[in-house]
């Protein structure tokens, strides 16, 4: 039988086959070997005891949060509380293009929001580099049919800063699921953690990955493959005359082009920048 693991929790592999949910665990020639599998992982189970046999190969691996075989990450921002960051906006779109996984924005406390014109530049500056944003008020469902197009068929990572509405994003999807929702600490600046594991929710002929918040998010990555992963310069690097430029001070720079002209806003720009910054400190 071929199933999907759902869930792992204390050692125990959740395996839904054909709707149904299966307790079991893998061969010991999995921990021989030192394979660990991961939710979202397709896997085979014996017959005759439910144990996992095999896995499959994967389309897609995320180390973090640790999760298989995602076709898109939802990426959850709040407007308020935590306030809505430029910055680690592009950060995460970085990381989902390093992954080689489609990705979209969602804002959430549209209810609290901050002036119009300003969500509406938020909408405006991310379509420009061929990012959709989506806004939903989790509490009275607005946006939410919208957006629910989105997870048919595929599964689906919602990743976020803790805080911003990631289990009441999947509530108000589907009612059913109560996932338990945190709240936002004013003291410490950021949110309080409920979801502690990854699992995934069925919905549509699909999977909703609900995933445990991030209070930072690091990226393993060097300069130049940030230069190459960074939204809105994807394409835009092959065309600048050196192969690994930066799109700092290079010249024939098709980055720097697009900047001034408009084509990429100056405030992703300066993301970028930032972006790059931390990583030459890590390194």
């Amino acid at each position: 039988m071929v199933g999907i693991i759902v869930a792992i929790q204390y050692g125990i592999y959740s395996v839904e086959v054909d709707g149904v949910i299966y307790q079991t665990s893998p061969r010991g020639i999995f921990r021989k070997n030192h394979k660990k599998l991961a939710v979202g992982d397709r896997v085979i189970l014996d017959d005759a005891n439910f144990i996992i046999t095999n896995v499959l190969d994967r389309t897609s691996f995320i180390k973090r949060p640790c999760i298989a075989n995602v076709d898109q990450i939802i990426i959850t921002f709040s407007l308020v509380e935590p306030d809505f960051s430029y910055y680690l906006a592009c950060k995460y779109l970085t990381y989902a293009n390093s992954l080689g996984v489609s990705s979209y924005i969602v804002l959430t406390k549209i209810d609290r929001a901050i002036e119009e014109n300003q969500i509406n530049e938020i909408i405006n500056n991310f379509k420009t580099i061929g990012v959709k944003v989506f806004l939903v008020n989790n509490k009275t469902g607005e946006g939410i049919e919208e957006i629910k197009s989105l997870f048919e068929n595929k599964i689906s990572c919602i990743m976020g800063q803790t805080g911003v509405g990631k289990s009441s994003l999947i509530n108000a999807i589907n009612p059913e699921y109560e996932r338990e929702i945190g709240e936002y600490s004013m003291a410490l600046g950021r949110g309080k953690h409920q979801t502690k594991e990854v699992i995934l929710l069925p919905f549509s002929g699909g999977y909703i990955a609900d995933t445990p918040g991030f209070s930072s998010l690091e990226l393993d990555l060097r300069k130049d493959e940030v230069s190459k992963c960074f939204p809105g310069m994807e394409k835009a690097s092959l065309k600048c005359y050196y192969s690994n430029c930066l799109h700092i001070s290079e010249p024939k720079c098709e980055v720097k082009k697009m900047v001034e002209e408009g084509k990429i806003p100056s405030i992703i720009y300066e993301s970028y920048l930032q972006l790059l910054k931390e990583v030459e400190e890590n390194e």
